[in-house]
């Protein structure tokens, strides 16, 4: 941050709000906030530190990701021009902190390295729980599609069978209706666990 000088500003209500989506962005900025937008297309280096949260939606049920700032009503500018005046035009600027001395207040570089490393590490901790969430959603998925396999497939199985490998015995005398069901469900399971041997070949 060499160079930089940093000054807080007042952010109208509304504007640390998600913009809009614009494909044309890089993926960095697909998720900014409309004085963020605002900000960088007029020229200007803008730091609203933030979080990432998952939120279901209450009519659809999906999960959506979303960002909010830490510091509800305010973001920084790093104004090395000391250009007060051209960032006061920029539209969802109130103000500028002002100190003792009646001037914009500039913070340090210590303080807003501060505010980065906070959002870094809510950042880590908010990939940690998605990674979670999605792992219990695939267990639970599969577990889901076992309690359906017991139901469909014949009793008196080998507990050292699989119940892949029992499905893949019983599923020629099957009805076609039912066997159509249980290659489906295979089918899917196949493809859960294809995708957890290739995470822990990651993790490895």
């Amino acid at each position: 941050m060499k160079g930089s000088r940093w000054y807080a500003i007042r952010v109208a209500p509304g504007y640390q709000r998600m913009a809009a989506v614009d494909e044309g962005l890089p993926e960095s900025r697909r998720m900014e906030s409309i004085i963020e937008r605002n900000c960088r297309k007029d020229g200007f280096d803008i730091f609203m530190p933030s979080f990432y949260t998952e939120l279901r939606h209450h009519r659809t049920k999906q999960i959506l990701q979303k960002r909010f700032p830490f510091l509800v009503g305010y973001a920084f500018v790093n104004l090395p021009r000391l250009n007060f005046e051209e960032l006061r035009r920029v539209d969802g600027v109130v103000c500028f902190l002002r100190g003792a001395n009646y001037g914009p207040l500039e913070f340090p570089d210590a303080t807003i390295e501060s505010l980065y490393f906070a959002e870094h590490e809510r950042r880590q901790a908010f990939l940690y729980e998605q990674h979670c969430r999605k792992e219990n959603e695939r267990h639970e998925q599969i577990q889901h599609l076992r309690g359906q396999l017991r139901k469909i497939l014949p009793k008196g199985r080998k507990a050292r069978v699989s119940m892949v490998d029992q499905a893949e015995r019983a599923i020629d005398s099957l009805s076609p209706q039912i066997k159509e069901r249980v290659q489906k469900i295979i089918s899917e399971l196949n493809t859960l666990t294809d995708a957890e041997v290739e995470n822990l070949r990651k993790a490895v």
